[in-house]
């Protein structure tokens, strides 16, 4: 076989294949043997047709077979002797098929990118300081717990709605005077200047008193989850039927024996603790996104453009089981995210896998399998060669910036 080999790009290679007439041949005798077995040609015995017979009665079918056994068994050849790994099922352009005559066909075929480390050790990350948890911060926590565990309580004393009230209503939803589907709602629940409902519709609460029934046109946003509403004028009637208020327990002793300390000590102490913690993870992350950013930045590299596009639609399929309703222009949008994003991932996945090789660092199997553990994975499970894989991954990244974590120069600034 003749081969020519070029390379597009430092992802993609296009190979040239030219097969000689003999094994053409050969091969098209196979196929039309096989076609003569099942054919039922009337006249003949099956299997007992001449080929050529075959040959003119299935020559669509002949032909289909051939260049697809040809390209199954001379591809695979080609690749193993010019050394190239594919990573995914190569684009193939076939030439004409002809009797006596060499058979050419062209794959696109997308490898690994050749990575080159440049610079990644002592990378320069610059990061703002964080504001020590005081007692300012601990108590505004508390106060978000004392709204967690808050009572809502009818109000008797007031019948006419004001901001900060929490409003019980039923309402009916219409456009041009029908009911539209889904419309009616009852015992809706929500807090009047919240900013929980859509523009306008808390502003005509305001006012209404207890069993007041009340219609009024609002636009409803043109971004609504709801394609068949969205940016539409429709009429809202609403009844309102209980006006409650918020009632916040004091902040003391019982309050927090009521959470499961031993005293209100005891709260402020955890929650500086639980506080802290969460800000040295938070100041984690930033470096680790930091560190990730000056590491694409300073080795560049290009990735297979099919793998992108793969990844990119993986995470695009999670957004519509997450979203079903999506409209095209947003999927659009949402796709170009996901393209971006699946480069980043492939980007890093290369560069650490060659670190990691670089520096030496590597993950042993009882890692794998407490991590697994960790992850609470099926202890059946432990053997799946693509979990484990999909593991050792995750084990190496975390090895990786620990250690690029050590050499970098951290500056932190005011």
């Amino acid at each position: 076989m003749k081969v020519q080999l070029q390379d597009l790009s430092a992802t993609r290679k296009r190979l040239e294949v030219e097969v000689p007439p003999e094994r053409v041949g050969k091969v098209l005798e196979v196929v039309l043997r096989e076609i003569r077995k099942r054919a039922n040609i009337k006249g003949f015995r099956k299997g007992k047709a001449p080929l050529e017979l075959v040959k003119t009665l299935y020559k669509d079918q002949v032909e289909n077979a051939t260049i697809e056994r040809l390209l199954r068994e001379t591809l695979n050849e080609v690749l193993e002797k010019e050394k190239i790994e594919a990573l995914t099922v190569p684009k193939v352009e076939a030439g004409p098929l002809e009797e006596n005559k060499a058979f050419t066909y062209w794959a696109l075929i997308d490898v690994r990118p050749p990575v080159s480390l440049q610079e990644y050790k002592g990378l320069k990350l610059e990061l703002k300081k964080f504001k020590p948890i005081d007692e300012e911060t601990v108590s505004e926590h508390i106060k978000f717990m004392q709204q967690q565990v808050a009572q809502l309580r009818v109000v008797e004393d007031r019948k006419q709605v004001k901001r900060g009230d929490w409003v019980l209503v039923d309402f009916e939803i219409r456009m041009d005077e029908k009911l539209v589907p889904g419309g009616k709602v009852e015992n809706h629940l929500f807090e009047v200047g919240s900013g929980t409902m859509i523009p306008g519709f808390e502003e005509a609460i305001e006012g209404m008193r207890v069993g007041e029934t009340k219609e009024f046109s609002l636009l409803m946003p043109p971004d609504h989850p709801r394609e068949d509403l969205a940016g539409k004028e429709v009429v809202f009637r609403v009844t309102l039927k209980e006006i409650r208020q918020k009632v916040l327990p004091p902040v003391d002793d019982n309050f927090a024996k009521d959470l499961g300390f031993e005293n209100l000590e005891d709260l402020k102490n955890k929650v500086k603790e639980e506080l802290e913690r969460r800000q040295k993870e938070a100041e984690k992350a930033l470096l680790r996104q930091k560190l990730l950013e000056a590491l694409l930045e300073k080795n560049p590299l290009e990735v297979p453009q099919s793998l992108v596009e793969r990844r990119a639609l993986e995470l695009l399929q999670r957004i519509e089981e997450r979203v079903p309703s999506l409209s095209e222009e947003r999927r659009q949008e949402a796709y170009l995210d996901c393209l971006k994003i699946a480069e980043r991932e492939l980007k890093t996945l290369y560069l650490v896998e060659e670190i990691a090789k670089t520096e030496g660092i590597n993950v042993g199997e009882e890692e794998i399998d407490e991590y697994l553990k960790a992850s609470n994975i099926p202890e059946p499970l432990f053997k799946s060669s693509s979990i484990r894989d999909r593991a050792k991954r995750e084990l190496e990244r975390e090895k990786v910036f620990e250690f690029l974590l050590k050499e970098a120069q951290i500056e932190y600034v005011d």
